[in-house]
């Protein structure tokens, strides 16, 4: 142990530059690791986005669409595919899903800790329903994403879809052309269309606990630490 202690010390003493360095790296990495979380959520909207703007040569997001009677209909993410229409809705839940068509309340599980959340394919149905009303040719289809990591131990639900399933999409229907009829329902949607970023977050779920986001006060610390190390040693 003493001869490993000496060792260290001598390598400190003989390259003090590379010592610096050395922790600030360190220093660095265990920042990193103080936001993996964040990191990887960020990796999974990288994704997301261009999965979106790659799957189908058209797409609206985060639109209004007016029902009729007043009141508009919202739409996270509606794509262009050569047969059908999508209406995608985005649901940021890690952990375990516990869910089911039928069921009116689906369980997330973190740990030992669980959560209540409503079913997410009720809404969507609904919302699929009015937007079909307002076209002639094509049905609506509609499809939730479950994104950050999240788990159906107990099977998932027909409508709800990965990441996984929109590459496979991508590759399937990337040489189709759209039909004549899914065209005219499109264009007329997108005249229809209006744009609205208050309600950009509106069909996201968050977790309840440890929600996305920087951790400001690892960040700040790990600012800090490196700030003072590198002045100690350089100035």
């Amino acid at each position: 142990m003493t001869e490993v202690l000496l060792i260290i010390k001598d390598f400190t003493v003989n390259n003090p530059d590379l010592v610096t360095w050395i922790v600030a790296g360190l220093i660095i990495f265990l920042g990193i690791l103080f936001q993996s979380f964040w990191i990887k959520e960020c990796i999974c909207e990288w994704q997301l986005n261009h999965l979106l703007n790659n799957i189908s040569s058209e797409s609206l997001h985060n639109i209004t669409i007016p029902d009729g009677i007043g009141d508009k209909i919202f739409a996270e993410h509606l794509i262009l595919m050569p047969k059908k229409i999508l209406l995608l809705g985005v649901k940021k839940y890690r952990g375990l899903i516990f869910a089911a068509d039928k069921i009116d309340l689906w369980t997330q599980v973190i740990g030992n800790k669980s959560y209540k959340f409503e079913n997410p394919l009720r809404q969507l149905e609904s919302d699929a329903l009015a937007i079909n009303s307002k076209i002639k040719n094509t049905k609506i289809e509609e499809k939730v994403l479950f994104i950050n990591g999240s788990e159906f131990p107990k099977g998932k639900p027909d409508n709800i879809v990965a990441i996984s399933d929109l590459k496979e999409w991508r590759i399937n229907f990337s040489n189709e052309d759209v039909s004549k009829a899914v065209r005219a329902d499109w264009e007329e949607l997108v005249k229809m269309s209006e744009s609205n970023e208050l309600a950009k977050n509106k069909g996201v779920l968050i977790d309840e606990e440890d929600s996305s986001g920087i951790n400001l006060f690892s960040l700040m610390s790990v600012i800090t630490t490196l700030a003072a190390w590198l002045v100690w040693r350089l100035m």
